[in-house]
């Protein structure tokens, strides 16, 4: 297994992902504009989208935002999406989040938040990776 950033040609790839995480087929319309989407979300300074492949088949995603943050010199970095094909755990989801952190850490971010109602994660994964609940799970990165 392997994490990358996605790229447009994963479009398709990154459909199947969303149908099988919801557990049935989108309309024609609905994957027309998630494949828009996506290009918008790529073109856009600061943005990341991290796909963990494996044998060609994307098994998981992960939205990275990085924006300057309004209180601090430093840039925050943001995971506001996290989705995993069923079937793939903890392990998966490490892979994602710690390469989402690597990327934070490499454009000089100060924080590191993941904005997600509800990981299904066991909090002492998201510990390993040096986080603490606030609210949300908010790291310092070092």
């Amino acid at each position: 297994m392997r994490v990358r950033e996605a790229i447009p040609r994963d479009a398709r790839a990154l459909t199947e992902l969303l149908e099988a995480v919801l557990g049935k087929p989108l309309e024609e319309e609905a994957r027309m504009q998630l494949a828009r989407n996506l290009l918008y979300f790529l073109s856009e300074k600061g943005n990341a989208l991290l796909v963990l492949e494996h044998e060609g088949r994307i098994l998981g995603a992960a939205s990275v935002w990085v924006r300057q943050g309004v209180f601090d010199d430093l840039p925050v970095a943001r995971v506001d999406r996290l989705l995993l094909a069923p079937g793939q755990g903890e392990q998966a989801a490490l892979l994602l989040l710690e390469q989402a952190a690597a990327l934070a850490r490499s454009v000089g971010a100060g924080d590191f938040e993941l904005l997600i109602e509800d990981t299904g994660l066991p909090p002492e994964l998201l510990e390993r990776l040096g986080m603490r609940a606030l609210g949300a799970y908010r790291a310092r990165l070092r």
